[in-house]
């Protein structure tokens, strides 16, 4: 392992922990700047976790194609939940136009992956997503 993924791990632990108040005060800001560091470096969990805050405006301005951009990176790399939420996006048109194909694409990737929601999601068989 080279010294920039050691460090894209070690920026992306520190990240959870403020995230989750482990062991040092919750601060969702201090969070998303460690996850910043992961994610520049290439870390498909911190994109995503970076993805997600941008998503929903925690320790972040709210910013859905910022969000995007970041989803699209870890998902690309076969993160689930990357996947799953970048579908969740494009069903939603939150951060781009609308794409139900598209959002179908990313919901196989995710459940061939392993995610449970996106396997639901597509089992569901929500005549409103799957018609258009």
């Amino acid at each position: 392992m080279s010294h920039s993924q050691d460090m894209a791990i070690a920026a992306y632990q520190l990240g959870r922990r403020y995230e989750m108040g482990d062991g040092v005060p919750m601060c969702m800001e201090t969070a998303a700047r460690f996850y910043r560091q992961a994610a520049m470096r290439g870390h498909a969990d911190g994109q995503h976790a970076l993805g997600f805050l941008h998503a929903t405006g925690q320790g972040v301005r709210r910013d859905e194609k910022l969000a995007v951009q970041w989803l699209t990176r870890a998902a690309e790399q076969g993160h689930p939940d990357a996947q799953h939420n970048l579908g969740v996006m494009y069903t939603e048109g939150r951060g781009l136009e609308v794409d139900y194909g598209a959002a179908v694409k990313w919901f196989y990737k995710a459940a061939i992956n392993g995610s449970l929601y996106a396997r639901e999601w597509l089992e569901s068989g929500d005549e409103q997503h799957t018609a258009k």
